[in-house]
């Protein structure tokens, strides 16, 4: 074995190019650790069933490696050379300890003792429940019970493994809860929905005037399955489900401390990008304030020169009233109304006007007209 270093691109190409699974089994590595550097490194992975659509020859969707990314950008994995044995993963290795855990006895009994008041009402909702089509000889729990689909014959087979299942779950620091009619275990503040059920065989049925019709039988094959993006089943097999409650409740605290984590890089990346997000708009608002404190300087300064100018005019005005002995009381008042209105749009005085207030003295257009709902600026 030896270390061989890769740059996120190179990780990148080659979860696409090869089932994580398969890329454990050649690296020092779990399946999830290989899942956990992925996510830290915002390395994007194949959704559930891509390598068995790439299988049967249907197209995928292959997400782009996102090129925003600061952080570490090479790390260093064990590559196996013509190794065929390695240590165990950390599914196993779980498995192993709440196998032999001494405080944790997993037997599953023949009869069922002292259930749990979720198990007794399973209990008492199978007893009264009938056949149902289309699952001929499966019976069913009740909406707001636990989730269970099995043969009358194997109830209590079914319901001696659920108790022993929520005990153990219980000793571990984990709960059971049923919520929209479904049953779900709380690990490690995670939902995990899971059900057990038994397998069914389709059979096409002909009835006495030929019209066929699809039967779903009981199998008595038992299996126990935990949904969500990594779910799982456990099914009978050389290995009976009841031997399988320490990989079962490995499997559910693994996988609730993944999604633990994928939601706590998910909020980080979140942050970021809200963070991200908020400085922009601070750029914006300033940006949009300096613009406006720019146009107003722009436009005072227009102001200043043209009430110069006015007041130049003016002048000119009145010495030429002067010169030419034409200086009124019509163009007394005259030059005593401009110089006011000088004065009031020149910015450095602004000089108040009664019949100018609803006039802004950038545009010179009225303001809002309250009365009217006119607006003209």
């Amino acid at each position: 074995m030896e270390n061989k270093t890769f740059t996120r691109k190179e990780l990148y190409d080659l979860v696409w190019s090869e089932s994580l699974p398969s890329l454990s089994r050649k690296f020092g590595i779990s399946d999830n650790g290989l899942r956990k550097i992925c996510i830290k490194m915002n390395i994007p992975l194949p959704q559930a069933g891509h390598w068995n659509k790439l299988k049967a020859g249907k197209s995928v969707f292959i997400r782009k490696l996102p090129e925003s990314y600061a952080e570490e950008n090479e790390i260093s994995l064990a590559y196996r050379i013509g190794e065929k044995t390695f240590t165990k993963s950390p599914l196993i290795e779980l498995a192993s300890q709440i196998k032999n855990d001494p405080q944790i006895k997993i037997e599953v009994p023949l009869k069922l003792t002292n259930p749990d008041k979720l198990v007794l009402a399973a209990k008492e909702s199978l007893k009264q429940k009938q056949n149902r089509s289309p699952y001929v000889g499966v019976i069913s729990c009740s909406p707001n019970e636990l989730d269970i689909r099995i043969a009358p014959e194997n109830v209590n087979r079914s319901l001696c493994f659920i108790d022993t299942l929520i005990k153990v779950l219980r000793k571990r620091g984990h709960e059971i809860k049923i919520k929209n009619n479904s049953t779900y275990a709380i690990v490690k503040n995670q939902e995990v929905k899971i059900c057990l059920k038994e397998r069914l065989k389709k059979a096409i049925r002909k009835n006495v005037y030929g019209s066929e019709h699809t039967e779903y039988n009981p199998t008595g094959i038992l299996y126990f399955k935990m949904e969500g993006y990594n779910g799982k089943e456990w099914i009978d097999g050389k290995v009976k489900l009841e031997d399988q409650i320490p990989s079962i409740i490995a499997k559910m605290e693994v996988e609730s401390q993944c999604i633990t984590e994928m939601k706590l890089e998910n909020e980080k990346r979140w942050q970021e990008q809200r963070e991200k997000q908020r400085k922009q708009r601070e750029i914006e608002e300033k940006k949009e304030n300096e613009l406006f404190l720019f146009k107003e300087a722009l436009a005072k300064a227009s102001r200043w020169h043209k009430a110069n100018n006015l007041r130049n005019y003016i002048k000119a005005f009145e010495e030429n009233c002067y010169s030419t002995n034409a200086l009124t009381e019509e163009n007394k008042l005259w030059l005593e109304w401009a110089k006011k209105k000088a004065d009031w749009y020149d910015p450095f005085i602004e000089m108040e006007d009664p019949l100018l207030r609803d006039v802004d003295r950038n545009s010179l257009l009225t303001k809002l007209n309250t009365s009217s709902g006119r607006i003209n600026w």
